[in-house]
């Protein structure tokens, strides 16, 4: 998790999404995801889900939009 651009679609935001949910900050997070040797488990696998979801999303408007197109 490493070398993610965090401002680029799809990545941006979840940080915020992750911090408003938890009542944490957003910067604490991306250090316990990104600065740490280990990164924490629980917000590693809360951070797969909401990238899963949103990706699962785009691919249902592109085959959406092919239809239409």
């Amino acid at each position: 998790m490493k070398n993610l651009d965090l401002r680029r679609h799809p990545y941006r935001g979840i940080l915020k999404e992750i911090a408003d949910e938890l009542g944490r900050d957003s910067g604490n997070i991306h250090t316990a995801l990104f600065k740490s040797k280990v990164p924490d488990p629980v917000l590693a696998s809360i951070f797969d889900k909401k990238l899963q979801a949103r990706q699962e999303s785009i691919k249902s408007f592109k085959k959406t939009l092919r239809k239409v197109v």
